[in-house]
Parts: C-alpha cells; structure tokens; sequence
C-alpha cells in the first residue's frame, strides 16, 4: 500500500507533464496548487484530498461525488465549481491527472 507522500509525489511527477501546468504554493500560504498558466486549477488539502475547480458539466459526465466537498468545505454550494476528489490508489493518480488535464481546457 503506498503512502499519501508517495502518491502526491507521483501525481505531481505526472501533472508536470501536462503543457503549462506548474505545482506551487498559493502566495504566502502553505496551501499546495496546480497551476494552468497563472490560473489556479486545484489545490490539496493535506496529502490525500485535490480540490478541483471544472464545470457543472465534467462533474456531472464524470459522476463526481459531493461528499468529499461537504466534508472539506461544508458550507460550500452544491452547484460549486469546486469539488473535492481522494488521492488514495495508485489509480486515482489517473483519474486526477485526467480532470486536471480536462480543466486546462476549460481555462483556455
């Protein structure tokens, strides 16, 4: 099983790759980002929880759950462009780098 600091460190090896796309500390805080360009598109909350920002329409084609959202944020809307997604498997890397991949293009 690995460890959320191996799976963070895989995912962020990966993001890299994708065009335009830095990982940084927002301002003077120590709350890690994903960046596209200088735009914002995520941001972690402890190691294992990526707070994305995408459209109604991805979160509704991928079938994102809110659960994680309520838990981090609960006062957060429901109709959020913002929704929490679990960095927990080796797989999930996947999944994450997809929806980060799919937010550049929303950003564009």
């Amino acid at each position: 099983m690995p460890t959320p600091t191996e799976l963070r460190a895989e995912f962020e090896r990966r993001v890299l790759q994708l065009p335009d796309v830095s990982v940084g500390l927002w301002k003077d805080a120590d709350l890690v980002c994903i960046f596209y360009g200088e735009n914002e598109l995520a941001h972690f909350h402890g190691e294992t929880v990526l707070d994305l920002r995408l459209s109604p329409k991805i979160i509704r084609e991928e079938k994102l759950s809110r659960l994680v959202s309520t838990r981090i944020h609960p006062q957060r809307s429901q109709n959020s462009r913002w929704i929490g997604v679990e960095l927990e498997t080796w797989d999930d890397i996947d999944v994450l780098v997809q929806l980060v991949r799919r937010g550049c293009v929303e950003v564009r």
